[in-house]
């Protein structure tokens, strides 16, 4: 499955309108650790394909959809299962550390 980007309000509920584990992850253009994290959600793509959904928010070109889940600092994750969202992930997450957190 390829990851989704999104970059409006409607989009965002469109793809999170799904029985699937969702990871939404906060990120920006210059932002090292996100680069970092990059590579690790294009992993968990291809490990979990056809049984998660990766949702791509870049800050910078949709600060309301940043500001409705209160992110302050990037990269920012959640795991949103059932439609119900965990804590935020901060900071960049190994591949093996983030594949333990999601449970498929």
């Amino acid at each position: 499955m390829s990851i989704v980007h999104v970059t409006t309000k409607k989009e965002l509920r469109e793809h999170l309108n799904t029985k699937k584990v969702v990871l939404l992850n906060f990120w920006a253009e210059w932002c090292g650790p996100c680069k970092m994290l990059a590579g690790v959600l294009n992993q968990l793509s291809e490990e979990f394909s056809g049984k998660i959904k990766i949702i791509k928010v870049n800050v910078e070109k949709s600060p309301d959809i940043a500001a409705e889940y209160k992110v302050m600092g990037i990269p920012n994750s959640r795991l949103i299962i059932h439609n119900k969202s965990y804590e935020p992930i901060i900071g960049y997450v190994p591949f093996e550390k983030l594949k333990q957190m999601i449970r498929v």
